[in-house]
């Protein structure tokens, strides 16, 4: 099964997906992610909003995708763990424990990949956040992603944060799904050649 698994780096995220999820589908929600990061970073850098998840998460509704309540609530405290197993587990909670078994796979994919890893951190670093985001065909048409967003402290702002121990303070976990056939008729082409040169530089096969 791992052969067939797929993982990307889209800015500060890291993106993976199931056998099921083919080349089309992945393309579309690495673009729509790609946009919605690039406009929250846009607003918060001019000063229109002072915490961005939440434009953030209003430009994805935009673009098809819809939140849906986690099965169990997410609020972590400052007690020092296993880092990893943590965001593990609240992905699987969040889902399923098959979610949270191909953002491990990706994690460690990305761990042996310098030039994804790189870049994953830089933008990470850049914008003090960053993203898991294993995805899942629901329905043709239709990808279940669980969206982990986690803010850095100013102290873990350091290249090989995500394999550190460290304290998580600003961490949110929800399920979403995303219409990428709604993207597709309404976005798709226009939302591409706005972020032609973006799509180039900031997303990369891990």
């Amino acid at each position: 099964m791992t052969e067939q698994l797929r993982a990307s780096v889209v800015g500060n995220a890291l993106m993976s997906f199931f056998p099921e999820v083919d080349a089309q589908m992945r393309e579309q929600a690495q673009t729509a992610m790609l946009f919605a990061q690039r406009a929250t970073r846009d607003v918060v850098a001019s000063g229109q909003v002072r915490d961005g998840y939440d434009y953030y998460l209003q430009q994805l509704k935009f673009l098809g995708w819809d939140a849906t309540s986690p099965r169990e609530p997410f609020a972590p405290d400052r007690e020092r763990r296993k880092v990893l197993d943590e965001m593990l587990a609240r992905i699987g909670a969040s889902a399923d424990e098959a979610f949270s078994d191909v953002t491990r796979w990706s994690l460690d994919a990305l761990e042996l990949n310098q030039p994804a890893l790189f870049r994953f951190e830089r933008c990470s670093l850049q914008q003090a956040s960053f993203q898991l985001l294993p995805c899942r065909v629901n329905r043709p048409g239709y990808l279940d992603m669980v969206l982990y967003h986690e803010t850095l402290e100013r102290e873990e702002r350091l290249t090989g944060f995500l394999y550190r121990e460290r304290v998580v303070t600003g961490a949110r976990a929800q399920l979403v799904r995303f219409n990428a056939r709604l993207f597709e008729q309404q976005f798709g082409e226009r939302v591409r050649q706005r972020l032609y040169q973006a799509l180039l530089e900031e997303v990369c096969e891990v």
